[in-house]
């Protein structure tokens, strides 16, 4: 994922731990709100079904 490319970037740039947490962070949040899509978009095509 390109937030993973970005956490390698920021780690090479910042010593900051902080940082690193908050992008990490960041990218579990997307991927639990793409999960979530996926879920929605699933139970939407069996209710049409």
């Amino acid at each position: 994922m390109i937030i993973t490319k970005v956490l390698g970037l920021t780690s090479a740039f910042t010593k900051s731990k902080k940082a690193k947490i908050a992008i990490l962070g960041l990218e579990m949040a997307v991927l639990g709100y793409a999960l979530y899509q996926k879920k929605r978009q699933n139970k939407n095509k069996r209710i049409k079904s």
